[in-house]
């Protein structure tokens, strides 16, 4: 048995997988950049915070320098020193933020040299104890997996006010131009989920569930789509649109806006 196939069995036996979380630290909010811990019954998780929203998006980082590969070496102030960026990420849901611990912050240069790393070794096509060592660490934060998919399951089953966009009123309320940023031809990247920061878009089989943010809901405000009013009103907590088929959310994420204080046109 060689090196790392020797240490990957030493990681599996003391990093546990994680069946539970912990409450942590009391955190007045987690920012974008912030190097964060996740605090689980058999051991921490580490990341960074890539993306802010209703559900943070973050980079996994592993404290298992040599089993992570080579990507770049974040220094820290924590149970480890040092820690390495891995090709898997993670989502923070409200409940999930709650066990988590800021333990450092990246400047914004930083931040755009760990994102682009992180990318670079997605594209990746790892093999042998690596990939193996990969599909553990996923497998040992499955409950973060859980958790998001839990969050957008209680987003579908909760009640929401409902905009029906058929495909003739479609045709009758957008040019030809403004169909094809909605319905491209290209194809997009097919993700069920999109945070925005201000709004959560969830793609569904019949539409698109719209969740606000804590500081939008119940302020008045419309909701355009490539610059055309499909909603006016009170903000609700969320929105759904119904389509007869229902576009990717990759491609509404620039042309989908909300405005508050804004009247109907």
């Amino acid at each position: 048995m060689g090196y790392l196939k020797r240490r990957l069995e030493f990681y599996k036996r003391a990093q546990k997988r994680i069946k539970s979380l912990k409450e942590g630290p009391e955190t007045t909010s987690i920012r974008l950049g912030d190097v964060i811990c996740v605090w689980g019954d058999t051991g921490p998780i580490y990341g960074v915070v890539t993306e802010e929203g209703v559900v943070k998006n973050c980079i996994l980082l592993s404290p298992e320098l040599f089993l992570a590969g080579d990507g770049l070496l974040l220094r820290v102030e924590h149970l480890v020193n040092l820690l390495r960026v891995t090709p898997i990420n993670f989502y923070l849901t409200p409940s999930t933020q709650r066990a988590c611990e800021v333990i450092g912050k990246l400047k914004q240069e930083d931040l755009t040299k760990v994102v682009g790393n992180h990318q670079k070794l997605r594209e990746e096509n790892w093999t042998g104890v690596r990939k193996e060592f990969f599909e553990y660490e996923t497998k040992r934060i499955e409950i973060l997996y859980d958790m998001f998919l839990e969050f957008l399951n209680q987003i579908e089953q909760s009640e929401s006010q409902t905009v029906t966009l058929r495909w003739d009123e479609l045709k009758r309320l957008f040019e030809e131009k403004d169909l094809e940023l909605i319905f491209p031809d290209v194809p997009v990247a097919q993700s069920s989920a999109v945070d925005l920061g201000k709004f959560l878009i969830v793609r569904t089989e019949s539409g698109i569930r719209i969740i606000f943010s804590d500081e939008l809901i119940s302020k008045t405000g419309k909701l355009t789509l490539v610059g055309k009013t499909i909603y006016s009103g009170r903000i609700p907590p969320e929105l759904f649109i119904t389509f007869e088929n229902p576009p990717a959310v990759e491609a509404l994420k620039n042309i989908l806006n909300v405005d508050v204080g804004a009247e109907r046109e």
